[in-house]
């Protein structure tokens, strides 16, 4: 009952807590799933996010993987909020789970966003560790992720001034694109940046005769490689102060930054080129033309936005106006600009956080509505389980009784019946007869065998009435009934008690009148009919929860008039509650079947004891 019983409740535990995760199968598709949800839905993004961190905590076993991306997906989350602490903090934790080598291209991202947050930050010793860990990976032919892994060294290097390290590194990706395919165009590209470096040591020469080197092969190069060529030029030689030369420099790489496809040039390039052109203009003292060239930067950064680029046109247009105009219109006109910038600026920066706090009202509502919800499902659903719970256990005590009751019943009536059978009929008026015989001829001894036999009576009826008695006890009632047998059959047999790991008065309960049953046996059907001296043997070993008994005789055996040993009502009893109690009934072998040329009968059996009475 017990065990139908918690089956029953484990199978309302799954169906009330079936919308749980259930193992780690289920966990990563859920994992994914959340993850996705993160990218298709933008204002819940967090959300989404912050369910896969809970599920990751459930799961430890989940793959480096996916818990990788999910603190990718984090890191960009809070990049774009601007909350750097947090960027940092989780792009970094996507590559710890990256071990000894890359174990697929995914994990350059990781490592690419960790390092670019850093570098937003100011952070380039961080920077480098990162690299450097990145570094570690790569196998000596992956010359693809050299060059990247180069790359982000020269820029840490450049953003943090320290151009000999810059150097150093743009040579080590020329060197890794020289095992690449078809990068010559990007070989070029890194000789102008390494000419930067160049110039910024003060190596004017070495850095005029990287740039000289790609001119002689100008035929050569691609549009893209003219116009950073030129425009490297212009910017040198107007540090120098030689507008002329850097204005037709600046001439010239816009001219062939026009013949850039569009989709590979950006409104932001267009904007600094224009930008430098009127520098040198302005610098010429050419203001017409400046403010040509600083209208055109201005109307194209319009469109991209860059605040940096945007800032320096503000600045020149407010210079030109001090400089050109003895009327203050220009003058009040570029002011008007840079406060209608700011204005702007301001503007759109409340209106984004206008609609960002919005959305995130709007959400959190959303949520807060979800959360009820959910809380009103699963108080509803344990409410309903606790009842159910609670039905259960009433049933199950109530049958639990019913059984004790039952099983209580039927070891009351098995009590009677193994009284009973201890008191036969057959026995009492054979004892009560060899008495009335005795009483004629030797009183004494009548007496003596009345005694002996209201004794046993007495022992029968105490032992009777008690599921467990001391082991002595029932010792002594088997004696006292053997010192009955021997009055009646008087040297018929022999009766022996061997006791192993146990002594007489050890001080152990077991269930009464379980053995004696078994000796009237021997002695009423085994010793039957013999010519010779019958010996019985009651071996009684102590294990661990029982006793081992074992009663072993030299009677006739297993013979046809013998069967009503198996018959007896008093060993069915027996044997039937010993199956109950201990899993193993009554065994009884004939000797014969042991081909040892002995005859009799051996019957063992289990007996079940407790230390105290009631234990």
């Amino acid at each position: 009952m017990s065990k139908r019983f918690f089956y029953v409740v484990f199978i309302l535990l799954c169906l009330a807590c079936n919308d749980q995760v259930k193992d780690s199968s289920q966990a990563k598709s859920n994992l994914i799933e959340l993850q996705q949800k993160s990218v298709q839905n933008q204002d819940s993004t967090y959300y989404f996010l912050k369910k896969g961190v809970e599920l990751i905590k459930l799961f430890p076993e989940l793959s480096d993987s996916l818990r990788a991306e999910n603190n990718y997906a984090l890191g960009s989350y809070f990049y774009a909020k601007g909350v750097m602490d947090s960027a940092a903090h989780y792009s970094h934790k996507a590559t710890d789970f990256s071990a000894d080598s890359l174990q697929y291209d995914r994990e350059i991202d990781y490592f690419y966003q960790s390092w670019y947050v850093y570098y937003s930050q100011g952070k380039y010793g961080d920077c480098i560790s990162i690299v450097d860990k990145l570094e570690s990976l790569l196998d000596d032919k992956d010359y693809n992720n050299q060059v990247f892994v180069n790359y982000l060294y020269e820029n840490t290097y450049k953003a943090n001034e320290d151009f000999k390290q810059a150097i150093l590194y743009n040579k080590k990706q020329i060197n890794a694109y020289s095992n690449i395919p078809n990068t010559v165009p990007s070989i070029r590209e890194a000789v102008i940046f390494q000419s930067e470096y160049e110039y910024q040591l003060k190596n004017k020469k070495r850095a005029y005769k990287l740039l000289d080197s790609l001119l002689n092969i100008e035929s050569r190069l691609n549009e893209t490689t003219k116009y950073n060529l030129y425009n490297r030029y212009g910017i040198q030689t107007f540090d120098e102060k030689k507008f002329k030369s850097s204005l037709d420099f600046f001439i010239k790489s816009l001219s062939h930054l026009k013949k850039v496809p569009k989709n590979r040039t950006s409104a932001d390039q267009k904007a600094r080129l224009y930008y430098n052109i009127s520098e040198a203009y302005f610098a010429l003292k050419k203001y017409n033309k400046a403010y040509t060239y600083l209208d055109s930067a201005f109307y194209l950064n319009s469109k991209n936005g860059n605040e940096t680029v945007l800032r320096s046109i503000l600045q020149k247009q407010l210079e030109l106006a001090v400089v050109t105009d003895k009327d203050p219109t220009k003058l009040s006109n570029s002011l008007d600009s840079i406060f209608n910038y700011q204005k702007d600026q301001y503007t759109k920066k409340y209106k984004e956080d206008l609609v960002a706090l919005e959305k995130a009202l709007k959400k959190e509502n959303e949520i807060l509505a979800e959360k009820k919800d959910i809380e009103i499902k699963s108080i509803t659903r344990l409410f309903t389980l606790i009842i159910i719970v609670s039905i259960l256990i009433i049933l199950s005590i109530f049958f639990y009784r019913q059984r004790m009751y039952k099983v209580k019943k039927q070891s009351l009536q098995m009590q009677q019946r193994l009284l009973r059978s201890q008191m036969n009929p057959h026995f009492t008026f054979n004892t009560l007869y060899t008495i009335q015989n005795l009483i004629k001829d030797t009183p004494l001894k009548a007496k003596n065998y009345l005694i002996k036999f209201s004794r046993l009576l007495r022992l029968i009826l105490e032992n009777s009435t008690q599921n467990y008695v001391l082991f002595k006890d029932e010792l002594k009632a088997l004696k006292e009934y053997y010192a009955l047998q021997q009055v009646r059959f008087p040297d018929k047999f022999e009766f022996y008690i061997q006791l192993n790991n146990l002594e007489e008065d050890s001080f152990i309960f077991i269930p009464p009148m379980l053995i004696q049953p078994m000796i009237e046996n021997s002695i009423e059907h085994g010793f039957n009919g013999i010519n010779y001296k019958g010996k019985l043997v009651l071996t009684l070993t102590q294990k661990k929860s029982f006793l081992e008994c074992k009663i072993e005789d030299n009677g006739r055996g297993l013979q046809s008039e013998s069967s009503d040993i198996k018959k007896s009502t008093s060993l069915e009893l027996i044997h039937d509650y010993l199956k109950k109690s201990t899993g193993k009934g009554i065994q009884i072998t004939d000797k014969d079947s042991l081909n040892t040329n002995e005859t009799g009968v051996i019957v063992s059996f289990k007996i079940p004891f407790k230390l105290t009475k009631n234990d």
